[in-house]
């Protein structure tokens, strides 16, 4: 997909920024699945912090709307090009993001979900700028094969998450559903599958691709729960219209998964 003249502009305003020592493209748009939908997902790799003041200079005449200082989830601008095309900026401190991926991959600690997420991130990132080569070298750092003490750790924490710690997913998303709690539901549902889904792509040795299309992505995986796709979905349609369904879904995937654990 070619890329909007707009987004040209702001790599070429970026590059001339002193802060900035590497810019990469991620998401669809750099793993070529961009289609009619698809935002851009830019990082910026720094050094020290780019002022507010230098980032409205780089962007005037750039977008219909921006919104500066995100932090969601992490420090990022937001907008929308003249053109229409969203797109999230994101603001990492380079030395920082190595730190954190030394946790994950060296000293294998594990996060209730999307573990290997940053990983996946830095596998795949498109570099477009790289001052002193430092982005190139982190994805030679860690261009290693899946640790697996990390995966083991993910197997320990995941399963008692979801089945087997006091308390659980499992256990308190049936909680939820029994009490017809829809807010709960909908919460505890979800942190369900966040894991479940962590579990799988560690128990492949795959990095986490991120929270979008990740039932198309554990299609792929080899070592899966028999008709787990069938079983999830079939969960996600009963959830507010048939908990006593639900609850047999839910068991579904439990007994399932411990199948293939024990496997």
């Amino acid at each position: 997909m070619n890329e909007s003249q707009q987004f040209i502009q702001l790599i070429e305003r970026l590059i001339e920024c002193d802060p900035i020592e590497a810019i990469g493209l991620g998401g669809s748009r750099a793993t070529n699945l961009a289609d009619a939908h698809s935002d851009y997902d830019l990082y910026i790799y720094l050094n020290q912090d780019l002022p507010l003041v230098v980032r409205e200079q780089v962007f005037e005449g750039l977008f219909q709307i921006i919104e500066y200082d995100n932090q969601f989830w992490e420090r990022e601008d937001d907008g929308i090009f003249l053109d229409g095309i969203p797109i999230d900026i994101l603001y990492r401190n380079i030395e920082d993001f190595d730190k954190a991926l030394e946790a994950t991959l060296l000293y294998h600690q594990v996060q209730n979900a999307y573990t290997t997420c940053m990983w996946n991130n830095l596998q795949n990132t498109k570099i477009l700028f790289d001052r002193h080569g430092k982005l190139k070298k982190l994805q030679t750092k860690y261009n290693i094969s899946y640790p697996i003490q990390l995966k083991e750790n993910i197997i320990q924490r995941h399963r008692a998450l979801l089945f087997d710690g006091l308390p659980n997913y499992a256990d308190q998303l049936k909680k939820a559903l029994l009490r017809n709690d829809m807010p709960a539901i909908n919460h505890r549902a979800a942190a369900f599958a966040e894991t479940y889904f962590d579990l799988l792509f560690a128990l492949n040795e795959t990095s986490h691709p991120g929270e979008k299309r990740m039932m198309n992505e554990t299609q792929k995986l080899e070592n899966v729960p028999e008709h787990f796709v069938e079983d999830l979905t079939s969960l996600f349609q009963h959830l507010f219209i048939d908990p006593n369904q639900a609850i047999k879904d839910l068991e579904q995937l439990k007994t399932q998964m411990k199948k293939l654990l024990n496997e």
